[in-house]
């Protein structure tokens, strides 16, 4: 703001004058900030929520395609599942672009059970998993692992780990939960890598790196770079690695 106290009463009529179209512009800013901010919000929550109806349609159909079907109505449902696989892709996309784009994303902590959290999320991606012929092998503690932190975060976390996995594995699937010594748990997940795709272990939890070249698979490369903010938000460790063919990503939280 401009202070001028001058013998000229023009320019203190036009410092006053100044001062108010600064004062204007900073609540345009302002209000455009605050309506970004919103609009951001809002694409994480209906991404989010679009989510589950569209795992139960994407089981209903897997269950048809096992019905006794003409040809006609096989090769109907079958673009249906397709489809609703896309756009299951897309909605996780919207959610993990705005992840990326907002500045302040605060944990909410609280106790949960992160065996739960990780089986049920193995569940409603069975269509998925079934798509590709994939059987997870699963090493789970005799007891449940629970963790305090953010559950939409880490739920979010492992999804995207997971949807990685399916994606890019050229055979079994294998998944590890440890609850480590004090505080915290490790989690780890690991699968071959299909051969026309070239890693960069380093390159991984970069924004828009993809190994796969030619897109086939559909990837953009957004998912893993929202695993590593959000386990630096929550003061974990995210790391990969690739030995004999094999893509193995360790993820310590806490």
């Amino acid at each position: 703001m401009l202070d001028l106290s001058l013998i000229d009463k023009d320019l203190e009529q036009l410092a006053g004058i100044l001062n108010q179209y600064n004062d204007k512009q900073r609540q345009t800013i302002a209000d455009a900030l605050r309506h970004e901010k919103y609009l951001k919000e809002s694409i994480a929550n209906v991404s989010h929520d679009l989510r589950t109806p569209l795992t139960v349609m994407l089981g209903h159909l897997q269950l048809l395609k096992k019905e006794d079907l003409t040809d006609r109505q096989a090769q109907r449902i079958e673009t249906i599942f397709n489809k609703a696989e896309r756009m299951k892709e897309l909605v996780q996309t919207f959610y993990d672009l705005s992840v990326l784009d907002a500045e302040q994303i605060t944990p909410r902590r609280k106790d949960f059970n992160l065996s739960n959290l990780l089986i049920n999320l193995i569940t409603e991606n069975a269509p998925a998993l079934e798509a590709k012929n994939l059987s997870p092998k699963i090493d789970l503690p005799d007891h449940s692992v629970y963790l305090y932190s953010d559950y939409s975060m880490v739920e979010r976390i492992l999804q995207n780990l997971l949807t990685n996995a399916i994606r890019y594995s050229s055979g079994e699937i294998r998944m590890r939960l440890r609850q480590k010594e004090g505080n915290g748990t490790i989690f780890i997940i690991e699968n071959p890598i299909e051969g026309e795709i070239e890693i960069n272990p380093d390159r991984l939890f970069e924004r828009f790196y993809t190994g796969d070249k030619s897109r086939h698979h559909g990837g953009t490369g957004v998912g893993l770079s929202v695993v590593k903010l959000l386990t630096e938000k929550l003061g974990g460790n995210i790391s990969a690695e690739i030995r004999s063919n094999i893509l193995t990503v360790t993820l310590e939280i806490q």
